[in-house]
């Protein structure tokens, strides 16, 4: 899933054994090994100008519409009507131009990925999220005291829009694209794969060795996958760049306490889901 559904990103699948060995020349430490001994290793790239790919997106909606279905026995004649098919996805349900429109002008402002040059891009982005910025800072106050004044709240009955926190096209592209990471993870651990995502890369360097356009893209992770290694009982676990042992053979690395990390209902409040 991806806000959207506008997919700001791109994956490369590394497997040969000659592009293994080019990439893992700009990986730092350990994981240059993690590389060379994995399957396969994905590169995941964020589009941090999703807003050129505007028709192609629109065409991606407009070809997963669903058709319209005839009533009745097919016959013109007066009695005939048409109805849209009905179904529960958003991307299949039909789209007006007008709803096509504002699709690409929501992505554009939450994306901060103009179809622009990145001296730009840059300046506008930056203007477009501080001024949304101030205009929310008043709709929040607006919003606190219409329920604190009566008066205000017949001045304005409909109660106050408030108005969405915007990232940069750095920020919101990353994110997107680490929901895509995420789940191709949790995909080949569910096929009893080993995998071992990083971010100690020179992205410049892998940049170069596969042919990534400069600019539009950064590489917020790698993911090395491959089938496990399994060692034997008396061999001792390595340990990576830092001193620190990684999980396998079922042992995985800690994590903190359950309440350390999550919250019921408010900050730094325990949750009890009895």
């Amino acid at each position: 899933p991806t806000g959207f559904n506008a997919q700001p990103y791109r994956v490369i699948l590394v497997y040969s054994k000659e592009e293994k060995e080019r990439l893992s020349q700009f990986c730092l430490g350990r994981n240059a090994d993690r590389v060379r001994d994995s399957d396969c290793t994905a590169v995941f790239l964020a589009d941090r100008e999703c807003g050129r790919d505007g028709k192609r997106y629109t065409k991606f909606l407009v070809d997963n519409m669903d058709p319209p279905l005839q009533n009745g026995d097919g016959d013109n004649d007066d009695t005939s009507t048409t109805k849209l098919q009905t179904n529960t996805s958003r991307t299949r349900r039909p789209l007006s131009s007008r709803a096509l429109f504002k699709l690409r002008m929501l992505i554009m402002l939450f994306s901060s990925g103009y179809p622009l040059p990145r001296f730009l891009n840059v300046p506008i982005s930056l203007g477009v999220r501080t001024a949304v910025s101030i205009l929310s800072f008043f709709a929040r106050c607006l919003h606190s005291m219409r329920q604190r004044f009566r008066i205000l709240s017949k001045l304005f009955p409909s109660g106050i829009q408030l108005l969405p926190t915007l990232s940069s096209a750095e920020t919101w592209a990353q994110k997107n694209t680490m929901l895509a990471a995420m789940t191709y993870l949790l995909a080949c651990t569910s096929r009893g794969l080993a995998t071992c995502p990083m971010e100690g890369i020179d992205a410049a360097g892998v940049r170069k060795v596969l042919g990534i356009p400069r600019g539009r893209y950064s590489i917020p992770l790698i993911v090395s996958a491959g089938t496990p290694y399994r060692r034997s009982v008396n061999e001792v676990s390595e340990t990576d760049d830092v001193g620190m042992s990684h999980g396998d053979d079922g042992n995985f690395s800690p994590r903190y306490k359950f309440d350390e990390v999550v919250f019921g209902n408010t900050f730094g409040v325990a949750c009890d889901l009895e």
